[in-house]
């Protein structure tokens, strides 16, 4: 039987760094899919805690373990990319897990639609104990332009998505230093980095591949919202944004130039939801001051989630002692912008 019968269809992705106290239950939502015919690639970025011992404790025959030095999760990614065999690729944060269906679902779709390069879905929050939150992230599902992307990121964090091998190939660039291919930007996410590395990949897909974006309508990607993520580290995500408005910029100008004030109204908008969350009433107030100045179209586009995020940042301005708990349901802070 020759080694390409022997590939998986489906190649599944997980950066690991200090992951310990969640990445147990993250491997085990891949290996308890409906869809059996993949791979499980963990790539190990030089983890300093028990995530190692962790990875390599699974017997499980689908399972692959690689370890690096400490070098950012795009390293990790573009290594991942150069390991997997698989015509389908999926990424799956450490601490996120999905539902059973996730990759069978994805793997009909891409069935189904030829076109479609990108499938993705509608994704739901939950808290440092795996628990459901009340707030989730329901993107725009179909007819996704380059300026969607730029505005408001379907896809949104990097555990929704799966991809079609070749849409990698349409955005690869010359391969960096190490031998990876460079699909995500290395410099955008070295240690101490902006965390750009994911939307600005997910752009060049939307900006020079063929191929589409598309939906599914259905909750299948479960994203941890808890202190030490980078959805947390507001002052890191601002970084990020500020490298994506630049590379929008340099690379598409006309794009930019139509819609940069729009797409900076919704990520400031967004920066003050999660202020609201870590419960900083100042931040909170300037992201929102910013994102008026920038574009008053979200309060008409979104009205209901504009007019909470403002009551929730006057809530927190005038009554302080008003619990954490109330404002972040009246705010919807989450992973969304």
């Amino acid at each position: 039987m020759s080694a390409e019968k022997l590939a998986p269809r489906v190649s599944v992705i997980v950066p690991v760094y200090n992951a310990e106290a969640y990445l147990a239950a993250t491997v085990n939502s891949v290996l308890a899919q409906s869809f059996e015919d993949y791979e499980l690639i963990l790539v190990d970025d030089g983890s300093t805690d028990r995530s190692s011992k962790i990875a390599q404790s699974f017997s499980d025959p689908r399972v692959r373990y690689h370890r690096q030095e400490n070098q950012g999760v795009s390293t990790a990614r573009n290594k991942g990319l150069d390991l997997a065999r698989g015509s389908i690729i999926g990424f799956l944060d450490s601490d996120d897990l999905w539902h059973r269906d996730k990759i069978a679902e994805h793997v009909g779709h891409f069935d189904r639609r030829a076109d479609v390069g990108v499938s993705y879905s509608v994704c739901r929050f939950i808290d440092s104990q795996g628990n459901r939150l009340k707030t989730g992230y329901r993107p725009k599902l179909s007819g996704i332009s380059a300026a969607d992307v730029y505005c408001r990121n379907p896809i949104a964090g990097g555990s929704t998505a799966f991809f079609r091998r070749e849409i990698f190939d349409d955005i690869v660039e010359p391969r960096s230093g190490d031998g990876h291919r460079a699909c995500f930007d290395v410099k955008a996410s070295a240690p101490g980095a902006s965390h750009a590395e994911d939307h600005q990949c997910w752009l060049r897909m939307a900006l020079y591949s063929r191929l589409t974006f598309e939906g599914i309508d259905k909750e299948l990607t479960f994203y941890r919202i808890h202190d030490a993520g980078l959805s947390a580290r507001i002052d890191k995500m601002h970084q990020g944004w500020l490298a994506i408005d630049a590379y929008v910029r340099d690379q598409a100008p006309d794009l930019h130039k139509s819609h940069s004030r729009l797409a900076n109204a919704y990520q400031m908008r967004y920066f003050a939801r999660r202020s609201v969350a870590r419960g900083d009433s100042r931040e909170a107030a300037s992201y929102l001051a910013k994102s008026l100045r920038f574009s008053l179209k979200p309060f008409f586009t979104e009205p209901v989630k504009s007019l909470s995020t403002l009551a929730a940042v006057l809530a927190l301005r005038l009554m302080p002692s008003v619990t954490n708990r109330w404002i972040n349901r009246a705010a919807g802070a989450g992973n969304e912008t």
